[in-house]
C-alpha cells in the first residue's frame, strides 16, 4: 500500500467514526487554503464543528513505533529496528488551527488534534495527540468556553468552505514541492550573497546587523 493510500485509509476511518455521532455537526474533509502572500497551500484533513467548538484534525496512519518530542521539528518512526525521520505533526496542525482561527476572527474555540488511526499514538505530553479510539472522548470532554447553536455551526462551516480553495490534492502536493524547491534555491542564493558580501539584486556591498542583511544601495533585506 502506498503512503498516499495509507493516509487516505486513515482519513476514512476518522470520517466514518465522526459520521456516526448523534449530535448536530458539520464535517469538512480535505479543506485547502492558499496563503495569498506566500502562495503556499495548506490542506487540512478534517474540520469538525459541533456545539463544543471547531476541531482541526490531522490524521496519521503510521505503522511501527513512533518516538516523539513535542518541540522537535522531526520525530522518529521505528520499523523492524530501522529509524526514519517524520515531520512533527503537532507543529503542522497547530499552524492549521491558527489559519482557521484567523479566518473566524478568533471568535470561537479552535482545537487542534493529531489523530493516530492505528491507535499507536506516542506519549508527547500534549493531550491533543490521541488515538482514534479516544477521538469522541476528546470532543465530548474538552473544557469549552461556550456552546455553539446549530445556526452558528452552519455559519462557521459555510465561511470555511467559501474561503477555501478548490485545488485538488495532487495540485496541493505539487504546490508544496514547487515552493520547497523555490525556497531551497533562495537560501542558496542568499548564502552565496553572504559569502561574497554582495547584494544578489544589484551587486552592491551588503551590511550585516543582528543576523539581518541589507544592501547598502538598493536596501534589499533578507535573513537566514
Amino acid at each position: 500500500m502506498s503512503k498516499q493510500s495509507r493516509g487516505e485509509r486513515g482519513e476514512l476511518l476518522v470520517t466514518s467514526l465522526l459520521n456516526k455521532r448523534k449530535d448536530y455537526f458539520k464535517l469538512l474533509n480535505n479543506i485547502t487554503f492558499i496563503n495569498k502572500t506566500s502562495e503556499m497551500s495548506h490542506q487540512i484533513d478534517h474540520i469538525f464543528i459541533n456545539k463544543y467548538g471547531v476541531f482541526v484534525l490531522e490524521t496519521k496512519n503510521y505503522f511501527g513505533v513512533v518516538i516523539s518530542d513535542t518541540n522537535d521539528s522531526f520525530w522518529l518512526r521505528v520499523i523492524s529496528g530501522k529509524k526514519e525521520k517524520i515531520s512533527n505533526p503537532i507543529k503542522q496542525n497547530k499552524s492549521h488551527a491558527v489559519i482557521v482561527n484567523r479566518l473566524l476572527d478568533k471568535k470561537y474555540d479552535v482545537i487542534p488534534a493529531v489523530i493516530f488511526a492505528r491507535d499507536n499514538a506516542p506519549y508527547t505530553g500534549d493531550e491533543n495527540v490521541i488515538n482514534l479510539s479516544d477521538l469522541n472522548l476528546l470532543i465530548d470532554s474538552y473544557p469549552y468556553k461556550k456552546l455553539l447553536s446549530n445556526k452558528e455551526i452552519d455559519e462557521i462551516a459555510s465561511k470555511i468552505v467559501n474561503s477555501s480553495s478548490n485545488i485538488s490534492s495532487k495540485e496541493h502536493v505539487e504546490n508544496i514541492s514547487y515552493l520547497k524547491k523555490v525556497k531551497k534555491e533562495f537560501v542558496k542564493e542568499m548564502e552565496y550573497a553572504i559569502e561574497t558580501r554582495r547584494c544578489p539584486r544589484c551587486n552592491s556591498p551588503i551590511l550585516n546587523s543582528r543576523n539581518e542583511y541589507r544592501c547598502s544601495k538598493c536596501d534589499f533585506k533578507f535573513k537566514l
